[in-house]
């Protein structure tokens, strides 16, 4: 099975987290409560994913790896659009603002990540009525600026603000920085931020 960033992954009871660093007492906790990690964009080792647990506090995040081995179910941010279509969910307004982004990104593979994304999954209240709404669309024809920039004029009428990564097959970007038209563009990759020009991402 092919594990992406942004996927949620469930971990099986008896799971271990591997790390080169110590393993902060909150993990623990946070993974009895919830046992989900978010898939890291990092580079994967052997049957080592990377992955990111989060905590209770926004300062809550740490990266290790875990065996593919001890992965119970995949989810990835799309399966999560139809969840929120059919599930009865909390009356936040990030997961409210669901509604209107579907129908704002209904010709493209998109889905929900952050604390949306992590508590449609996982049913752990983590959403808050201050919190933002993360997305990711997956890029697979070409996106003009002049659409990015009529999307993001779209997303600002939203009662929350709607942060949408594009993911390409050569790395991540944010849309709103797109729609700018700029020469360069930051793209997220497995080995980190680098700057590119426009029209290498076509």
């Amino acid at each position: 099975m092919e594990y992406i960033v942004h996927d949620l992954l469930q971990l099986k009871e008896e799971a271990k987290l591997i790390s080169y660093t110590p393993i902060p007492d909150w993990v623990e906790h946070s993974l009895a409560k919830a046992p989900f990690v978010v898939v890291r964009r990092a580079v994967h080792r052997d049957t080592m994913i990377p992955v990111g647990v989060r905590g209770e506090r926004r300062n809550q995040r740490f990266g290790a790896f875990v065996s593919e081995q001890n992965v119970k179910q995949r989810i990835r941010p799309e399966d999560l659009v139809s969840l929120f279509q059919n599930v009865q969910s909390r009356n936040m307004p990030a997961i409210s603002a669901l509604e209107k982004v579907a129908i704002i990104f209904e010709k493209f593979v998109w889905g929900p990540t952050g604390s949306v994304g992590f508590e449609l999954a996982s049913g752990e209240e983590v959403v808050t009525t201050t919190s933002d709404l993360d997305v990711l669309i997956r890029l697979s024809s070409y996106l003009s600026v002049k659409q990015a920039e009529m999307i993001v004029s779209k997303l600002k009428r939203c009662s929350v603000s709607v942060d949408v990564q594009v993911e390409t097959e050569k790395g991540a970007f944010s849309l709103a920085e797109y729609a700018k038209g700029e020469e360069t563009l930051l793209l997220r990759t497995v080995y980190g931020p680098s700057l590119v020009k426009l029209n290498q991402l076509v």
